[in-house]
């Protein structure tokens, strides 16, 4: 994004913020005269829409007006840093300084004009300046070591460390910006050093370091080099350091076990690093991530007390169960519901905990807390429950229980879920029916799109009623594909290709294929291919291309491409054949390869 255009996207905040800071100017600033006024209104207008020219010259006209009035004065920065004329904004911050008693944020604007200017010694001079207002204060050596870096005058921005810690008394001062600058010169250890001395003084500025340790780490060897300054640091926070990072870096679970081992015996201190390290694991993905979670939140839990306490072990048993974990889950469970007498959970947690059994596969038990807290609990998010109950219930085989709990459910989500409750029975032509009513907007895209994909298969199988069907299917949403392939094949056996049979062979093609089975998959895609259905023959040849392709047998790829393309010359499908027999041929890079 330009300059121009972030500065567009800022202004008004930045206008804000500025309205806000200026009570705390001097009094003569805060007496806005109706001329100066007028000015500010059409200088914010102008800056809001991007017009940072004529803003500048409102505010220029208001600091005519009114040399104090500090809005005025950042305002005319904000509007002359992005037509390169930050510079122009000097005479306007002497007058400010001359106007009242001199405050921080105007001797931050001329350090920064300095800057810009490349007027070094009289950043310096305005930096020593600003600095005797409180010798103790970091922020005068800090702003000029930023405005310098960001110009990338690293020299400057160096020597100016040096001089603030020789003021300052303290080797350790501006430690987050030393170990930037330090990072800068290619020192990783010398970097690992700083930020743990940043980390030590400030515990807030963790966050931070990780991020910056993290962005600057962007090879496998650098990551390494980086772990391993890290691990010769014997302080805890290099160890909390060391736990963010390998989160960062696709290791959570060695992660927790670096924070665990230093975990603070103060609980707020415990608590804090407990909830920093969660707060990195729930930007992961993936079933390591939810499984360090589930350990972090279930540590942080053994913190708190009462309510606080129940429900972040229900978050710990849901993260466990995204994670795979049913045994963690449970045990979590368990420890909820063995707290007797405990006040009731609010509406948030209840979904938790409903959403958590049923991952644990406790249905009944989630029933049973649905039906207690489902009068305190809105419409949709009852009915969003049962949905998911239903869907438990069928893929337990409790068709008859699993249809009461979406049988008045009129909206396109009860549909769908109806649908597959009938489904699951191996009611074919009822799940067609309650697909096609539900149509294709319930839910994301993506379910969209896979329940589209389903009733098209689904039309293709004449047979009202297929028992074997329903059993492939709850198999394959059980989480069992493996199993669910054999009896995905076992349900074709029994159709004519044209009436289903080479559709459910496409669909057992295409799991086995995407379950890393290629000897299977092939094997399937080709019966399916025998079908010289317009609509089922050209997907999987299709499919069957593509699988030749990835195991490496172009000629092969090449031979069925060609195939599809001369005997379905009127499919949809031929032009992303064409693509896929460019790619067997060498003429185009593989799918997916433009962004490596």
């Amino acid at each position: 994004m330009s300059a121009r255009r972030r500065a567009t996207a800022a202004g008004a905040a930045l206008a804000l913020l500025c309205a806000a800071l200026a009570p705390r100017t001097p009094l003569a600033a805060q007496r806005v005269q109706p001329a100066a006024q007028s000015a500010m209104d059409r200088a914010f207008d102008f800056e809001r829409r991007g017009a940072y020219a004529e803003a500048a010259e409102s505010y220029r006209a208001a600091l005519a007006e009114q040399p104090g009035n500090l809005a005025a004065l950042l305002g005319f920065e904000r509007a002359l840093v992005p037509l390169g004329r930050g510079a122009e904004v000097i005479p306007a911050a002497r007058a400010a300084l001359a106007a009242g008693p001199p405050g921080p944020q105007v001797y931050a604007v001329l350090v920064r004009a300095f800057t810009a200017a490349g007027a070094t010694d009289s950043t310096r001079a305005t930096a020593e300046r600003w600095a005797k207002l409180d010798a103790k204060s970091e922020a005068p050596w800090r702003e000029w070591i930023q405005a310098a870096a960001q110009r990338r005058d690293f020299a400057t921005a160096g020597a100016a460390l040096r001089l603030a810690r020789e003021r300052l008394g303290r080797p350790d001062a501006l430690a987050a910006e030393a170990a930037q600058l330090t990072a800068h010169q290619g020192d990783v250890a010398g970097a690992v050093r700083e930020w743990v001395v940043a980390v030590t003084r400030r515990p807030e500025d963790l966050p931070a370091a990780v991020r910056v340790l993290a962005d600057g780490a962007t090879t496998p060897a650098q990551r390494a080099d980086l772990l391993r300054a890290l691990q010769r640091e014997p302080v805890p926070e290099a160890r909390l350091l060391e736990a963010g990072l390998r989160a960062r870096f696709g290791e959570p679970l060695a992660g927790f076990q670096a924070l665990r081992v230093v975990l603070s015996g103060d609980g707020a201190t415990a608590t804090r690093q407990l909830q920093f390290f969660a707060e990195q694991l729930r930007m992961l993905d993936g079933p390591e991530a939810r499984r360090a979670l589930g350990q972090t939140l279930e540590a942080l839990a053994e913190r708190q007390s009462g309510t606080e306490a129940r429900e972040t072990r229900l978050q710990a048993a849901q993260a466990y169960a995204a994670g795979g974990d049913r045994v963690g889950s449970r045990r979590l469970l368990a420890r909820v519901d063995a707290q007797a007498g405990a006040p009731a959970l609010g509406g948030d947690a209840t979904v938790t905990l409903v959403t958590t059994l049923l991952d644990a596969g406790k249905v009944d038990e989630a029933e049973r807390k649905l039906g207690q807290s489902a009068a305190s609990m809105d419409a949709d998010t009852r009915l969003g429950l049962q949905r998911r109950l239903a869907l438990a219930w069928g893929l337990e085989g409790r068709f008859d229980h699993a249809d009461s709990l979406v049988a008045a459910d009129s909206s396109v989500e009860g549909l769908a879920a109806a649908g597959r409750v009938r489904l699951y029975r191996g009611d074919v032509a009822g799940a067609v029916a309650r697909l096609r009513d539900a149509g294709p907007y319930a839910g994301s895209r993506d379910q969209a799109t896979a329940r589209a994909a389903l009733l098209a298969t689904l039309q293709t199988v004449r047979q009202p009623s297929l028992p074997a069907l329903g059993e492939a299917f709850r198999t394959l949403d059980g989480g069992d594909t493996a199993r669910a392939i054999p009896a995905f094949e076992r349900a074709a056996k029994g159709l004519p290709p044209a009436e289903g049979g080479a559709a459910l062979q496409l669909l057992a093609g295409r799991l086995a294929a995407s379950a890393g089975r290629p000897a299977d998959a092939e094997r399937l895609l080709r019966a399916a291919a025998a079908d010289s259905s317009p609509v089922t023959g050209p997907a999987a040849e299709l499919e069957l291309g593509r699988l030749l392709l990835a195991s490496g047998r172009r000629d092969a790829a090449v031979q069925q491409l060609e195939h599809l393309i001369l005997t379905y010359p009127q499919s949809a499908l031929v032009p992303q054949a064409r693509r896929a027999l460019d790619e067997a041929r060498g003429a185009v890079p593989p799918r997916g390869a433009a962004g490596r």
